[in-house]
This record gives C-alpha cells, sequence and structure tokens, in this order.
C-alpha cells in the first residue's frame, strides 16, 4: 500500500510504501494512525 503525502504544486512530496497489516501514520491534517490487518482480506 502507498500512502501519499506533502502534495505541492500537483506532485506529492512524500510516498511511503508500507505492506497490509501495518499501522499507517497519516500526516497532518488528518492525524491518525491507521490499522491496515483488516485490509488483507480485499487484497489479492
Amino acid at each position: 500500500m502507498k500512502v501519499h503525502s506533502r502534495p505541492d504544486g500537483g506532485r506529492y512530496e512524500t510516498v511511503q510504501t508500507l505492506p497490509f497489516g501495518k499501522e499507517v501514520a497519516l500526516p497532518e491534517p488528518v492525524g491518525i494512525a491507521l490499522d491496515t490487518e483488516s485490509l488483507k482480506n480485499w487484497v489479492r
């Protein structure tokens, strides 16, 4: 899974790649941690 953040001029400055099942810290302005364990059931 990829998390894109820090948009600047139509591009994202940061792209983080993580496996499903890991906790993903979503940056501000969202500012939460997302548990992706249940998403493993939806990917092949």
